[in-house]
């Protein structure tokens, strides 16, 4: 039998691979970026600890500055004629006194809580409740923007809904919480008690009503006379005719004396008596406010971190002033050479960690204020107008435009807090999905109907804008014979760039709990 012979062929080929990992330094930079202020303050600290070349010089929030107490013009008002700086003094005493205290009083959530599970709401207006009501802070107020609740995934959590559940907690007891501020709490709390048959002096409703600064000083006379400043030039403006908002007769000085007494019996802190809830403390990463250019009244935007409640940090200069003095030659040897070359190494390689540590730092604040400068342009129309003009927006086009990782913006977003004038929102509340815009849009402007835009769309729309537009022309047309129909609605839409279906108009029409034209 003839042998078999196996015969094996091995070759050799290259193949290139192209991978990118990260170093110890990248890992570290975004590891800080994902932190929000009070988990970087506890990082700081740590750091500090383990490596003592990084040095804390200074700690605001450590030493209390930023708890200091800010007096408001309404404080300065119900402080008028009573006793002075001695009675003030005894009063904050007191009050600290009485917050070292072990507090084992009813929580407001608590309280509002048990009022709410009393009333008739459906699940959905009950959910909502309960978040808006665990989002007040110690005073009464909103800590998260309300608008924040919105769940865009549920079609039942709108605008409208919203306002209904707000305004049934201000009249539930205390009159006044689930507000912005003291000033809207004083309003609300006026015209609650206005409407129950109170009788509330007019002057008062319309200084809470967004003419407060009226109040400084709180003397009658000068009050009068600014507010009849303001009626005055109000009625000269000829786009304002004939405002039912503003008095018809003038201010006087016995008016506004029963106003300001009338307000003195308002709370500005409706929820003093209630005790504090363990909430968790949420600490604005990015105040974002708004400035007129004096040449022509148009908004800016100043952007600037929160940073108070970071200590600042530096190299320790004599730990770098003691790795510069040990002077090690590479030809020393012996236990002597060998423990202060090893001494050298462990002062320079912490200077060297400190470094990064305060360069990490600085690319997360870098980061932030970038995304937020980006976030702020494109969202321009949002932080003049509201909520409801926010555009799509996604994460990967904020990091396309600063040249960095979709991953990096993430980072960037996860638990950080913005501030502006519409209140506080998480950084993800600002990325949004799009609606498209018809392809033919110049075409459908011929439509039949002879419904005009209220504003040009283009490429895309958010929903919350289309909703918007929805409601506007459902409110414009409600006197009409004939009620528009969903298919009308998409048909006036295609005509301002905005195409939907009408399946889809149904489906908003349904989230703004507006009925159909059948049932309108």
């Amino acid at each position: 039998m003839p042998q078999m012979k196996f015969q094996q062929n091995t070759t050799q080929a290259q193949k290139m691979n192209q991978s990118q990992r990260m170093n110890q330094t990248q890992i570290q930079s975004l590891n800080l970026l994902s932190m929000n202020s009070a988990d970087l303050r506890e990082e700081i600290y740590s750091f500090a600890e383990k490596n003592p070349a990084l040095e804390i010089i200074d700690d605001e929030y450590e030493n209390g500055i930023t708890t200091a107490t800010v007096h408001t013009n309404f404080s300065d008002l119900m402080h008028y004629g009573r006793p002075g700086k001695e009675g003030d003094l005894a009063s904050d005493n007191f009050q600290q006194a009485l917050e070292n205290q072990t507090d084992t009083r009813e929580t407001l959530s608590e309280h509002l809580l048990l009022q709410l599970n009393s009333m008739k709401l459906n699940e959905n207006e009950y959910t909502l409740g309960e978040k808006l009501i665990n989002n007040l802070d110690q005073n009464g107020f909103h800590i998260l923007a309300p608008y924040s609740f919105l769940d865009k995934k549920n079609p039942e959590h709108n605008e409208i809904l919203l306002k209904k559940v707000i305004e049934l907690i201000q009249r539930l007891d205390p009159l006044g919480t689930c507000c912005r501020n003291f000033e809207e709490s004083l309003f609300v709390q006026a015209k609650i008690r206005h409407e129950a048959g109170e009788k509330v002096p007019e002057e008062a409703l319309f200084i809470l009503d967004g003419h407060f600064d009226s109040l400084n000083p709180p003397q009658p006379a000068k009050i009068a006379k600014k507010l009849n400043n303001f009626v005055d030039e109000q009625k000269k403006l000829s786009f304002i005719g004939r405002n039912t908002n503003l008095p018809e007769n003038p201010f006087t000085e016995e008016g506004i004396e029963k106003a300001l007494a009338f307000i003195k019996t308002l709370d500005p802190k409706p929820a003093r008596n209630f005790g504090v809830s363990s909430e968790n403390l949420v600490r604005t990463d990015v105040f974002v406010e708004r400035e007129k250019n004096p040449k022509d009244g148009e908004s800016e935007f100043k952007i600037r971190l929160s940073n108070e409640s970071l200590p600042k940090i530096q190299i320790s200069k004599d730990f770098t002033e003691l790795e510069k003095s040990l002077k090690v030659s590479d030809s020393e040897t012996g236990e002597s050479a060998e423990r202060r070359k090893s001494q050298k190494r462990y002062l320079r390689d912490s200077i060297n960690n400190a470094k990064i540590f305060i360069d990490s730092i600085n690319f997360r604040e870098s980061t932030i204020l970038k995304a937020t400068e980006e976030i702020v342009r494109i969202q321009a129309d949002f932080f003049r107008g509201g909520p409801r003009f926010l555009v799509p927006l996604r994460q990967k086009d904020i990091a396309q435009t600063l040249g960095v990782h979709e991953a990096t913006i993430s980072r960037m977003a996860n638990e950080k807090y913005l501030s502006c004038d519409w209140g506080i929102f998480q950084f993800s509340y600002f990325f949004t999905t799009a609606v498209g815009k018809s392809a033919n849009s110049d075409e459908n402007q011929e439509n039949k109907n002879d419904e005009k835009p209220t504003k040009s769309f283009e490429g895309t729309t958010s929903k919350e804008g289309v909703k918007f537009e929805i409601k506007n022309l459902l409110e414009k047309h409600k006197n009409d014979s004939k009620q528009l129909s969903d298919q009308k609605i998409a048909d006036i839409l295609a005509g301002m760039g905005i195409k939907l279906s009408r399946r889809t108009v149904a489906k908003y029409r349904s989230e703004l709990n507006i009925n159909s034209s059948y049932e309108r």
